[in-house]
């Protein structure tokens, strides 16, 4: 297993956050995918910053599996360990998408899990991150976006 990050995990791009409390703010977090990544490889994307919520999420992708029959799955959910953090123990759970598929054509997908909206806060960053479960068939270079809505505590 791979930890791939985002220049926002890098700390390349900074990550806003909401002035004050129940204030929201939406931040679109992207990377640009190379190569085809391997099974079990960690995309850590997407910060919720600290004292902060998940109001909503919107994932938007280029079609990255070109053949016939694509193949190309994630899930979507928060990860272990602290935001930034280079380490390949890291994990990363499925709260938002589990086995999303919108990497095979290129689409947008809204959350239909519950767990989506039911995120706690905590005192420390945490990151959002794809887990890959299939990879792609025949991969194509593309992007993939996910703009987090989060709200202060």
């Amino acid at each position: 297993m791979a930890l791939i990050q985002s220049k926002s995990a890098q700390g390349i791009i900074g990550v806003p956050i909401p002035a004050f409390a129940g204030a929201a703010t939406a931040f679109r977090f992207s990377h640009t995918l190379s190569a085809n990544p391997s099974v079990n490889d960690i995309l850590e994307l997407a910060c919720i910053p600290a004292n902060c919520r998940v109001i909503d999420v919107i994932l938007d992708s280029d079609d990255l599996d070109t053949n016939g029959a694509p193949t190309l799955a994630y899930d979507v959910g928060v990860m272990s360990g602290d935001f930034g953090v280079n380490d390949a123990a890291r994990t990363c759970g499925a709260e938002f998408f589990a086995a999303s598929a919108a990497s095979q054509t290129g689409a947008v997908a809204r959350p239909t899990i519950k767990t989506a909206f039911r995120t706690t806060t905590t005192s420390k960053d945490r990151s959002i991150g794809l887990k890959f479960t299939a990879v792609a068939a025949t991969f194509a270079a593309g992007e993939i976006g996910l703009t987090v809505i989060v709200a202060a505590a």
